[in-house]
């Protein structure tokens, strides 16, 4: 019987070229890097990275071996998958979202590579962007300043917008700052923000259900793992109970939501790439400041706006960096 991590490795499998036709010759000369990540398997993201590394000349068979391990939202299966990795002694690891703290723990001295950083200051990965004092670097797509802007464009879309919820995932960690930022944007603008933590995915069909009794008109997610995982359900049960919703990127309207604003995740993801490269090559990580997004995208979907019976103001569509018709 084929188990699920199995299939899981399988699946990472196939977003790669298929094996050179030497196998054994080629990954002997392959560089090694391990890749973890707290989500139950692969996605775009995964397909941008892979994009980057081929367009740097690494390619999975030939001169590149990516080992995927994926902890499905257990965190209490990061220490051992990463266990699992340094064993097989890559020349770096790629923290997905998740092991940067077990790496460090189990091989200080493997280089790490982060694509999408919360705060790295803040989270003790480093004290300085421009000169990482740790053994990671990366990039960081942290832009809670962004979560009072979101709220100022879903105004701008919904006429007569009243009473708007600050969706998070329930959990024992909440996303305090991300939810001051909601509140304290919705006394600015005259808007009432209500919190709504979510349990995923079960919860969504009951959330938006009593979001919807209680009055909302629309709903501003909190980027997460989860709801970027579920994005497809919480897009389709925020049409179906009509709630306009703005997601933290545009990676997210893929599941149908209405607008997003942020920084390109699938973008900080391919530009991962570039850091890999540079370790694989020699350079340390304290060589290489971690970047962060200089620009960030408003993406609009017209389908689910027609859906909902909203039009956007076309002051909001000349701003739009994309319009998914």
């Amino acid at each position: 019987m084929i188990d699920r991590r199995t299939l899981l490795h399988r699946g990472a499998a196939a977003l790669v070229p298929a094996l050179a036709s030497n196998p054994a010759r080629s990954q002997h000369r392959a560089a090694r890097i391990g890749y973890i990540s707290l989500r139950p398997g692969p996605n775009e993201f995964e397909q941008a990275f892979v994009r980057g590394m081929r367009e740097r000349g690494w390619v999975e068979g030939q001169n590149l071996a990516i080992d995927f391990r994926w902890a499905a939202f257990d965190r209490s299966r990061v220490e051992p998958l990463v266990a699992e990795l340094l064993a097989l002694q890559p020349k770096l690891m790629l923290c997905a979202d998740a092991g940067l703290g077990a790496v460090r723990s189990q091989n200080p001295a493997t280089p790490i590579v982060a694509p999408a950083f919360g705060d790295p200051i803040a989270g003790g990965a480093t004290t300085s962007l421009a000169r990482p004092d740790g053994n990671a670097t990366g990039v960081s797509v942290l832009a809670l300043e962004l979560a009072s802007k979101r709220i100022e464009l879903l105004k701008e879309a919904v006429p007569g917008l009243r009473r708007v919820a600050a969706l998070y995932t329930a959990g024992a960690n909440p996303p305090t700052r991300g939810i001051q930022a909601s509140l304290e944007a919705g006394k600015q603008l005259g808007i009432e923000v209500v919190e709504m933590p979510v349990q995923l995915p079960e919860g969504i069909d009951a959330a938006f259900a009593a979001a919807a009794r209680q009055s909302v008109q629309g709903v501003a997610i909190l980027s997460s793992l989860p709801t970027i995982t579920y994005r497809a359900q919480l897009g389709e049960l925020a049409r179906k109970h009509r709630l306009a919703t703005i997601f933290a990127n545009r990676s997210y309207l893929r599941g149908g939501g209405l607008m997003s604003y942020g920084p390109d995740l699938e973008g900080a993801f391919h530009r991962a790439a570039y850091f890999v490269d540079r370790i694989l090559k020699g350079a340390k990580p304290a060589e290489l400041p971690i970047e962060q997004p200089n620009a960030f995208q408003l993406a609009l979907n017209q389908r689910t706006a027609r859906e909902l019976g909203l039009r956007f103001p076309q002051s909001l569509l000349l701003r739009a960096d994309e319009v998914i018709e």
